[in-house]
């Protein structure tokens, strides 16, 4: 059975989220400057928690030009070791049983203990154009050899758009009735299923599939 999260449920996360991202940007302040913006189910209030009764938030952490290798050379360094910095970075700030993961996308942080959140930080790049994210792309020659590069992010804004003027009451109709019975169904699809979609493709699907149908009225 998956249950929606509140806020008020999730804000031992998101503090403890808050707290990990200061501390990071005071090890990194000589080399890198980041915003940070909490994203996606967190940030929609379309959070549930799994079988396990845990759930998770996402964080961006946004480079900015104001960063120190940027002013020098006007470009940052390879995503890789960018990517490198901001997991050392982490490894220093993390506390009792906790533990960072480098995945494809994310750096995530994994509770051992009785904690019942997962918190997924990606970092991007906002210009010159769109958002880019470092992913990793390992090269068929050296599969275990991490490498990262920057993706071009989907272009969603539209849909995010049209969710923010719609009225109190639309949202709440719109996350109880379509987007949180779609995200239990999606929870409950093995990693596997090659039909399974992220929280955020499914969050732009619900909101679109919801205009097209208040079109047609």
């Amino acid at each position: 059975m998956y249950k929606r999260i509140s806020k008020k449920q999730s804000s031992i996360a998101r503090q403890r989220a808050t707290k990990i991202i200061q501390d990071v940007r005071k090890i990194l302040k000589t080399k890198y400057v980041f915003a940070h913006r909490l994203v996606g189910s967190g940030a929609w209030g379309t959070m549930i928690e799994d079988e396990n009764g845990e759930y998770d938030l996402d964080y961006q952490l946004l480079l900015t030009v104001n960063s120190h290798v940027y002013k020098q050379s006007k470009d940052f360094p390879p995503p890789t070791e960018i990517k490198q910095d901001f997991l050392s970075a982490f490894e220093q700030v993390k506390k009792g049983q906790e533990t960072f993961q480098n995945s494809t996308t994310a750096i995530t942080l994994i509770n051992k203990d009785s904690k019942p959140y997962h918190i997924d930080f990606v970092i991007i790049k906002t210009f010159p154009q769109n958002d880019f994210i470092i992913r990793r792309n390992n090269k068929k020659e050296t599969p275990s050899e991490n490498e990262f590069t920057w993706n071009e992010l989907p272009q969603w804004n539209d849909a995010y758009d049209y969710f923010r003027e719609l009225s109190p009451t639309e949202k709440q109709n719109l996350i109880e009735n379509k987007i949180i019975p779609a995200k239990q169904k999606e929870k409950a699809k093995s990693e596997s299923d090659p039909s399974k979609i992220s929280s955020s493709a499914l969050f732009v699907r619900e909101v679109n599939n919801y205009r097209c149908q208040q079109k047609k009225k």
